[in-house]
This record gives structure tokens, C-alpha cells and sequence, in this order.
């Protein structure tokens, strides 16, 4: 009986000494899930994602029709009309307004801006700025993230009575021919007139997928650069694109075939 209760005391104690060497013991990399693989350090650490500040910053708003000015005249159920908003910014964070026509909300716009520069944000296809009520209407771009801090402007277009009938008039265009090489200076852009068109927005573009990088409305049926035009806009050994379009029309809508140049290289300024 005593050498049994010898070996009793002896496993106890045995039992005991390994359970304190368990409880004293970190848990491997393997076994702790708060531990990366491979690390030595056994210790718990929680690590919280740095959120990105949100230092945007609204400077500046300009609003214009396609032919780059803050008024326009359509047809009645004219289906292309399009407004525009060139927004200056600085900073990163998420721009969220909305455009608004005669007070009543078009669509929203949410999108994220970063690192500053400008934007420039248009009107949906769906739904279309509306053109079925004759009359003047006002369109504004509204931002409400961030607060842009400065009166929002607002451009106008009028909605004549004649209805649109549809059907694209061909604008014929005279010169510089297509991917013609052009001395820097005083080109002139020709087309034909047509009798049912009573202005023309000429348009250049250096990539034909984006904006126009300058457009001008005209009664004439050509355009001969400014010196101040084509200094501040243009480069030499540079291709650009440019179209005509009809600004307004009693019959639908006039556009012309695109067309590219280029300047010379080391050409003179010859305005």
C-alpha cells in the first residue's frame, strides 16, 4: 500500500511539472493565428490600416455647351444635346453632385479624383438633357462632396418651336486636305456653306476620342488661327484633328468628315 501510493504522489507531481511547462510555453507560428508564418516574435499585434485622407478641394467650375460657350439654341426633341463641366481640383478624395435641370435633379455623378488637376464631366445619354418644352432652361452641375465653397454657375439653352426632323447634313470641307502638312501659322479652314445651317462650330482635337482642345462658333464658313490661339494651343510637330459641325439647323444636324494635320517641324510663325 505504501509503494503504491508512492508512485500516486510520483505521477502527480510529474503531471504537474508538465503543466507548468505548457502554460509557461508561447504558442509556435503554426498553432497562434495572430502570428505571420515564419516570425520569431510570438507576441499578438494588431495592425489598423491607415485610412487615406480626404483633402479634396474644389477651385474652379466652368459649364459650357459643345460649342464651348454658356448658351445654345436646339430644336424641339433635339436627342443630342450635352453639357459640360471642366472642374479644377486639388487634392484626392471622392467628388459627388449631380446635374440639375430647371431645379430638377438629371443625374448623379460620383467619382473618385486624386492627386489634383481639372475633370471634365458631361451630361448622361441616358437620361438626355430634356428638349421637349420650347422655351429657355437652365442647367447648373451641382456639388455637394466636397463643398465647393463658391456660387455654382449656371449656362442656358432655348428650345425653339420648330420640332426636329432627324437626318445628319453632310458639311463638305474645302482645305487644308486631309493629313496635310501645314507651315506654323496663318492656315485657314475651309468648307462649304450650307443654306440651312446658320452657324458653324469648328472643332480640333489632338486625340479624336476625347474633348476638344480648342472649338470655336462661327457665321462663316471658314477660321484662320489667332496668333494668341495658336501659340497658347498648338504645337509644333504635332497631329491634330478637326471637324465642323453644324451649330444650328432648320433640318437636323451638320457635320463634316474628320480630318488630321500636322505643323512643321521648326516652321516660322507666319502671322
Amino acid at each position: 500500500m505504501k509503494c503504491k501510493g508512492f508512485f500516486v504522489v510520483l505521477i502527480s507531481l510529474f503531471l504537474f511539472t508538465v503543466l507548468i511547462n505548457f502554460l509557461h510555453t508561447p504558442l509556435s507560428a503554426s498553432h497562434n493565428p495572430f502570428v505571420n508564418a515564419g516570425s520569431e516574435d510570438t507576441s499578438v499585434s494588431l495592425l489598423l490600416a491607415a485610412q487615406p485622407r480626404t483633402n479634396l478641394s474644389i477651385q474652379r467650375i466652368e459649364l459650357y455647351f459643345e460649342n464651348r460657350r454658356a448658351d445654345t439654341t436646339v430644336m424641339r426633341d433635339f436627342p443630342d444635346l450635352k453639357a459640360f463641366a471642366d472642374v479644377t481640383f486639388t487634392g484626392s478624395g471622392l467628388l459627388q453632385g449631380y446635374w440639375q435641370v430647371d431645379g430638377r435633379i438629371l443625374s448623379y455623378v460620383n467619382q473618385n479624383l486624386t492627386f489634383g488637376g481639372r475633370i471634365t464631366i458631361q451630361t448622361p445619354e441616358t437620361p438626355p438633357v430634356p428638349t421637349f418644352d420650347t422655351g429657355s432652361h437652365v442647367v447648373k452641375f451641382v456639388i455637394t462632396n466636397p463643398p465647393a465653397g463658391m456660387p455654382l454657375p449656371s449656362i442656358l439653352y432655348f428650345v425653339t418651336a420648330a420640332e426636329f426632323k432627324g437626318g445628319p447634313i453632310t458639311i463638305k470641307v474645302i482645305s487644308p486636305s486631309d493629313k496635310s502638312v501645314i507651315e506654323y501659322g496663318a492656315v485657314t479652314f475651309k468648307w462649304e456653306k450650307v443654306s440651312t445651317l446658320s452657324t458653324y462650330s469648328i472643332q480640333f482635337y489632338e486625340d479624336p476620342r476625347s474633348k476638344p482642345v480648342f472649338s470655336l462658333c462661327t457665321d462663316n464658313a471658314s477660321y484662320a488661327f489667332s496668333e494668341g490661339d495658336l501659340k497658347k494651343i498648338f504645337s509644333q510637330d504635332r497631329k491634330y484633328y478637326w471637324i465642323v459641325k453644324g451649330c444650328c439647323t432648320a433640318e437636323g444636324t451638320g457635320e463634316s468628315v474628320m480630318r488630321s494635320f500636322k505643323f512643321k517641324t521648326g516652321s516660322k510663325n507666319t502671322l
